[in-house]
Order: C-alpha cells, then structure tokens, then sequence
C-alpha cells in the first residue's frame, strides 16, 4: 500500500533518524493516508530482522496484531465521551506501561497518540511529563493534523515531520492501483485526498442529496433539510456547504471552481443571484457553525441558524 507522496518516509535513513530520538510529532492532513504510513513505520520500529526495510512478518514482534501489541499503546478519541478528547485518565494510564520498558532491543514500548490535538490541557501537561526524561527504548510517535492546539512544550520536545500532501495525479493514480475507480470522481471535492474520497464514494447518495439541494440556488427550500441530511453528522453537511460557497465565491472572482468542477456551469448560473459580500461573510460565518458542530450545543437549533444565513447571500 505505498503511498508514491510518502516516499521518503519509507527509506531506511528516514528509519534510522527516527531511532535517534524519543518523541516525533508527524504534521499531516486527514485523509491522505498519514495513520498508514505510522503504523508502517511503528512495524518497522519494533521488527527485529526487517527484510527490504520491510517487516518480517514472523519475528515475535511482528506476530501481533498491530491495535492489540503487547508494545504498543494506543490513545486514541474516548468513546464514552460525546466530544473527540483524549482524557487526563487515559494518559495517566501509560506509567505502569512505561516503566516496563527496558534498553533492550527487544524490549521497545511504543506510544501512538492518533490525534495528539485532541489532548484537552491537563492530559496534555500529563503527557509531559512523560516526554521529560523518556526511557531510551520507548518512543512517542505523536499525529496531527493542527499544530495549533499542540502544546508549545510538546513541540520543543518533539522531532517534527511535517507530511507532504499528494498531487492530483498521485491521488488518482493511487486510487486505480487500489481497485478504487469510482472514488475519483470524489478527488476534487475531497480536496486531493484519496482515503477521504473512497469515504465520500461510500456516501454517494447522501453527497447526491445536499448537492441536490444546494442547485437549487435562491429556491432552496428550508424544510428541505432534514435529518436525513445529517446521517454523517452536521459537521459533515457544513463541511460540504462549505465548499460549495467557497466554489460559488471562486466563480465571481476567477471564472472558475475547485471542489464541484463536474457542476462549473451550474455554479456560474447561481453565482449571480449571490452577493459577494454577504457569500464572503457566511463563508466566514460558516467556520464558527464548523466549530459548533463538534460541541455538545443543540445541532437542531444550530442548523436552522445556518440555513437562515445561508439564504441572506442570495439577492
């Protein structure tokens, strides 16, 4: 599964570099395939007879399976929990698991921290701690996809590798090699990012709907949106909206689109019953509904708001 835009990352002196130091924060964007590359290096780290800078596949750490690894630690989201956090509980949890770690080879304990920007401030400032004074054979493999809700703390003590994102061709490319022919019409409305259109092929119907929806320009009917609509979540279905004003807005200023450029006609036909400035406004307005969306506020109520707003920008 090797990922053409992450190749340098798959060689054995990128490997090596990584050996050096305890703590690494890899920067990336959600849905290119970043959580595939770590696990591929977290193998690599832990094989004891790697094979064409492969794993072995047979070597007693390799015969594990990768969530359920006697040596490794995953945190990840808390499922009891409605908001994506991880817990000041499930950091507290690694101690015991870090001092089990030893200078042997062998004996290597990795801590995979999926989404590091989701560490609240007090099992952040616990984290920490245990980035001090690691012991030599444990190593924090740290994701993100904001550096700008990670500790200052946590960056200084951490090696950065910031993720090059694929081009275009390197998505579709990937996708055919993958089997995954009908996710490349997603491509542009997945912003280049491959795994994220195999998800939005998966959600066809729903995607169907709200564009539906949307072409029907200043005709858009409120009653229209339904919970239906929200079978991914709301967060989803802003997600889209906005990528349609920022496509509506595009066409005003350069004739052209980015995310629907399958519908560029249609997009130009609606774009003038829009004003620019209340389009650029919501489009501004829609980043706080974004936020929203990720807390416990009442979707219903926070979604009528929007629709309300959204047709204020047609004249």
């Amino acid at each position: 599964m090797t990922m053409t835009w992450y190749d340098d990352f798959y060689q054995q002196s990128f490997l090596d570099n990584l050996k050096k130091t305890n703590t690494h924060l890899f920067l990336s964007q959600q849905g290119e395939g970043a959580e595939y590359l770590i696990e591929d290096l977290i193998k690599k780290l832990l094989c004891t007879n790697l094979r064409n800078q492969d794993p072995c596949g047979s070597c007693p750490a390799c015969n594990h399976v990768f969530d359920e690894h006697p040596q490794i630690r995953i945190l990840e989201r808390s499922p009891e929990l409605k908001i994506p956090v991880i817990a000041i509980d499930q950091v507290r949890e690694l101690t015991s698991f870090i001092q089990l770690a030893s200078n042997g080879e062998q004996d290597k304990k990795i801590i995979y921290i999926k989404e590091a920007d989701i560490l609240n401030q007090s099992s952040a400032n616990a984290l920490l701690k245990n980035l001090e004074e690691p012991s030599t054979n444990t190593y924090f493999i740290l994701n993100s996809y904001n550096l700008a809700k990670i500790l200052p703390t946590i960056i200084s003590r951490s090696t950065l590798h910031k993720l090059p994102s694929p081009s275009k061709k390197e998505s579709e490319d990937f996708l055919r090699d993958q089997g995954q022919e009908t996710s490349i019409k997603f491509i542009d409305l997945s912003g280049n990012k491959p795994y994220y259109a195999i998800n939005m092929s998966n959600q066809t119907e729903l995607i169907n709907q709200i564009v539906a929806l949307l072409l029907k320009g200043k005709n858009f009917d409120m009653m229209s949106v339904n919970d239906n609509l929200l079978t991914n979540g709301s967060g989803f279905f802003i997600e889209i909206l906005q990528k349609w004003i920022h496509d509506l807005a595009y066409f005003i200023e350069f004739n052209e689109t980015l995310f629907f450029s399958n519908l560029k006609e249609k997009v130009g036909l609606i774009s003038k019953q829009l004003s620019l400035k209340e389009t650029l406004n919501f489009y501004k307005k829609l980043n706080e509904y974004k936020k929203l969306s990720e807390t416990q506020v009442n979707k219903s109520i926070a979604l009528d708001a929007l629709i309300i707003d959204y047709k204020r920008i047609f004249i």
